[in-house]
């Protein structure tokens, strides 16, 4: 008698960073700000920062020891406000 074992794979579950688009942002944004903490205390504020108001929260994260070097500053600010900012 020949048995044969099958084993089902389940799907696997979205991780937070799923949700944004690829690109040099998102590198950024799951490099440096999940050292601290979790995604969803970024996405929380989803629609409340513009522009200036993510690049300070950025900044203020670099003070608290957040590895983003200058150059990366902007380029996460405009991510997040792209994809989090105010409409």
């Amino acid at each position: 008698m020949l048995t044969i074992a099958v084993t089902a794979v389940a799907p696997r579950a979205a991780a937070p960073e799923d949700d944004f688009p690829e690109g040099e942002g998102k590198k950024i944004l799951v490099a440096s700000c999940t050292t601290c903490h979790d995604l969803s205390e970024v996405t929380k504020f989803r629609g409340y920062y513009d522009r200036k108001q993510w690049r300070d929260i950025v900044v203020t994260m670099m003070e608290y020891g957040a590895p983003v070097d200058e150059r990366q500053v902007d380029v996460l600010a405009d991510y997040l406000a792209q994809h989090l900012g105010k409409q």
